[in-house]
Parts: C-alpha cells; sequence; structure tokens
C-alpha cells in the first residue's frame, strides 16, 4: 500500500458513513460492556476499547477543535480526578478516573459531530443491536449449550477472591421456562433497560418518521418480549411512568398555548406526588411484581453506603464500579451480606464516592438536562419535532433506572448523560424561548436537519 492510498484511506474515515458505523458501535460496546467482558476478559476488553476510543478521534477529528464540555460535566470530571487524592484507593480511582474522562470524551465528541435527529437514530440502532443480540444469545443458549452458562472470562471475580460458586452466570438458560433473561450483558435488570430505552426511541423515530414503521414496531416487539420476560421491578415501573410522560406530553402540544404552562406544571406535580405515593407504599408495589419490599437486599446496601458515606463528607473517592476486595466496599459487602459491584443507587454512590458535592452536582446535570427539553416539550405544537421529547424521556427513564442501579456514573449510563447534555439547549434558565428550537431542536443557524449534515458542521465548526 502506498503512500497515497493511506491517504486516501485516511481521508475516508472522516465521512458521514464512517461516523454512522463507529458512533453504532461505540454504542453497543458501551451497553453491552459486561457480555463482552465476560466473553473476552478484561484484557483483551481493554483492547478492543482503546481501538474504539482512537476510531471516535480519528472519524470525529474534525469537531473535536475546540474541544468544550459543558461547565457541570466538567466539574464532576474534575472532582472524580480530584478525588484521587484523598481516596482510600487510590490506584483503582486513577483507574476510574480515566475511564470516566475517555466515556466522557467519546459522548463530546460525538454530540458535536452528529445532528440530533442523527445521534437519536444511531442510539436507535446501538440499541436495537445489543436489544435483538441479547435474544439471539439466549436462544443460542437455550438450543445449543441447554445448560447454565457461565461467563469465559470473570477477571475481576477472581481478582475480589469471590468464591466461584457465588460469581454472577453468563445465562441461566431460562428462555424456553418464561424467565428471567439475562440476554448477553449477564444480568435482567440492565437488559430490560436496554429494552426500555429501546422502545423509547423507537417511538420518538416513529413520530418524526425517521425509521419505517415495521423497523420500529419490530423493535417494540422485542422490547415488550424482553420486558416480559426479564421481570425486573424497576423498569416496569419506569415504563409506566415514561408512558404517562409521553402521553401527558402529546396532549400538552395540543392544548392551546394558554393552557401549555398549567398542564406541564400539573403533570410534573403528579409525578413528585407519585414519587412520594411509591416509596410510602413500595412493600405493596414490588408485591404485585413478586418482589419484597427490600428490593431485593438493596435496602441493606443503601442502609450500609449512607453509613460510610456519612463518616467522609468529602467521599472515599471515585471507583466507578466498586474494587470490592478493599475497604470500605468490602466491608459494605460483607455487613450487606451480598455481593454488589455497585450501590444499587447512582445518587447514593456518588454520595459514597464524591461526597455531597458529587451528590448535587449529579443532580443539577440531571434536573438542567431533563428541564432543558422539558421547556422544549411544553412549547411544542402541531408539526414541531418530537426530538425534545425523546431528550426528556431519555433524561427520565436514566434517572429512574439509577433509584435501583448505579449505571448512570458509568459506562453507557454516563454516556447517555453526557449526550443529552451536550444536546439538549440550554434554554432552561432563559425566560424566553426561541420558536426555532421548539420547531427543530436545534438553533436558528442549525439547518442540519435540512441541509447536507457535513457541510453544516463544518459551517458550525469554523464558526466556533
Amino acid at each position: 500500500m502506498t503512500a497515497s492510498d493511506v491517504a486516501t484511506l485516511y481521508s475516508r474515515t472522516a465521512s458521514q458513513r464512517a461516523r454512522a458505523w463507529v458512533t453504532v458501535w461505540a454504542i453497543v460496546l458501551l451497553v453491552s460492556g459486561q457480555g463482552f467482558r465476560y466473553l473476552l476478559g478484561i484484557p483483551a476488553y481493554t483492547v478492543v476499547t482503546v481501538m474504539t476510543i482512537a476510531a471516535v478521534a480519528v472519524v470525529f477529528r474534525r469537531f473535536l477543535r475546540p474541544f468544550r464540555v459543558p461547565l457541570v460535566l466538567s466539574m464532576f470530571v474534575g472532582l472524580a480526578a480530584l478525588s484521587v487524592l484523598w481516596s482510600a484507593t487510590r490506584a483503582v480511582s486513577v483507574l476510574a478516573v480515566v475511564v470516566l474522562a475517555a466515556t466522557t470524551f467519546l459522548g463530546v465528541a460525538i454530540a458535536r459531530g452528529t445532528s440530533r435527529g442523527q445521534f437519536m437514530a444511531f442510539l436507535y440502532r446501538g440499541l436495537q443491536v445489543s436489544l435483538f443480540g441479547g435474544i439471539l444469545f439466549e436462544l443460542f443458549v437455550a438450543v445449543v449449550v441447554r445448560a447454565d452458562l457461565p461467563p469465559f472470562a470473570n477477571d475481576l471475580g477472581e481478582r475480589a477472591g469471590v468464591d466461584p460458586a457465588e460469581l454472577p452466570l453468563w445465562s441461566r438458560n431460562n428462555l424456553f421456562a418464561g424467565g428471567p433473561l439475562q440476554g448477553f450483558v449477564g444480568n435482567r435488570n440492565p437488559f430490560a433497560a436496554i429494552a426500555l430505552f429501546a422502545a423509547i426511541v423507537a417511538v420518538v423515530l416513529m413520530l418524526e418518521k425517521r425509521i419505517k414503521r415495521v423497523d420500529g414496531l419490530l423493535t417494540l416487539a422485542g422490547a415488550a418480549f424482553v420486558h416480559l420476560f426479564t421481570l425486573s421491578a424497576t423498569i416496569t415501573i419506569a415504563a409506566l411512568y415514561v408512558s404517562v410522560l409521553a402521553a401527558a406530553a402529546l396532549l400538552i402540544r395540543r392544548a392551546p398555548e394558554p393552557r401549555k404552562r398549567v398542564l406541564s406544571f400539573t403533570v410534573l406535580a403528579c409525578s413528585a406526588i407519585v414519587a412520594v405515593v411509591t416509596i410510602k407504599f413500595r412493600a405493596e408495589i414490588f408485591g404485585i411484581f413478586d418482589r419484597d419490599s427490600d428490593a431485593t437486599n438493596r435496602i441493606r446496601i443503601w442502609d450500609q453506603v449512607a453509613h460510610y458515606a456519612m463518616q467522609r463528607p468529602e467521599g472515599w473517592g471515585y471507583v466507578g464500579y466498586w474494587p470490592i476486595w478493599e475497604d470500605p466496599y468490602k466491608t459494605i459487602v460483607e455487613d450487606a451480606g451480598v455481593v454488589a459491584s455497585h450501590a444499587h443507587n447512582a445518587f447514593l454512590d456518588a454520595w459514597l464516592q464524591l461526597g455531597l458535592i458529587g451528590l448535587v452536582l449529579l443532580l443539577v446535570i440531571v434536573v438542567l438536562v431533563f428541564g432543558s427539553a422539558w421547556r422544549l416539550v411544553e412549547r411544542a405544537s402541531a408539526g414541531d419535532t418530537y426530538i425534545p421529547l425523546g431528550w426528556a424521556l431519555l433524561t427520565a427513564a436514566l434517572a429512574l433506572q439509577s433509584l435501583t442501579e448505579s449505571r448512570m456514573l458509568v459506562e453507557w449510563g454516563w454516556f447517555l448523560l453526557v449526550v443529552l447534555a451536550c444536546s439538549a439547549p440550554q434554554v432552561f434558565a432563559l425566560t424566553i424561548v426561541d420558536p426555532a428550537l421548539v420547531r427543530t431542536g436545534s438553533p436558528p443557524d442549525d439547518e442540519a436537519e435540512a441541509e447536507d449534515p457535513v457541510s453544516v458542521l463544518s459551517r458550525e465548526l469554523r464558526k466556533s
């Protein structure tokens, strides 16, 4: 291969098609990270991850200068990096901060290099691959393996000194037994979350007429199948809430201008009431789903996390997933009586790892992203884009999932939060919303949806 051939190949990596393929693959890798670790082991998975980050840096190179991260996100990552100084597990914190920074880079680069509608389409394809990949994986186990399938590699379990008998199974071969299914990710709750997020994006893209109806309905059928066979109480409650929120948003779109704000505040107030009622009557609600009020040992974990978080207001240092062979995480696991790699609550985990400041920053990020998106939803009417509705529903689902999982602090949870923070216009603090934002979800000078995305994004880069 000559130097000219190499130069030609390198120039092609900046094409829109290259960005599409790399973005979809990055989403699949982030969403199904645990499955790839079970398949490849940590060393090989690390190599694949580094190659993916390098690929994103190459294909999105035109959009990396200047590289700006939203202020609140920068503060959170900066606090995580600063926590290395007082971390109880300094070496783990250094590695975790590198991973957090890399995930943030992926989110910002992809958000800047794709139009808002394009990213929603790429997210859909990545979630769709992960959803149906998980179903095919369970079908393979049921038809070919026909037995419980342990991970091919479990480096972290061995490093933590966990008894092999207590290590999680990759699949329990429950497809023909009626579930629960764990999918390629090896855990029913994240698999159910994949189904929920895929369904949300499918509905938004069908409303936008960006995908064929058959495509969207097939994905919704797959998501419904996974939901029924994972039996996740948390995702069931989240799905119900998101469905009601979506219906309310569509009602607000049809309402006359004077009533939009009243309906909007009514929806948000009812949401707060529902949250309080859910917490108060959690025993009865979990009983409906044949789950105990302890939320499958989570309350014991939460009690231990709160106990240790109060001991150090500055936090114990950012670690992402817990190094359960080190204190205080080792003691938390022992006292809770269950092996856990995180606090099963992103907000409690942020408090434990980054102290009260970290907790406040995470709450601010979520509120600002949802508030920015919801203000556009509130102002929308017939003929306007549905993309801001997608932002609002994804943020709500992510926040609800985070009440029983800590995925928002790591991998695809953090990646999605970063992209949403970069994509949703920061209109939450504005008194006047430009009508163009309501109609298209983009600033007036951003015609990426109508023009060629490459030329538009190039023009925006030159302006910046």
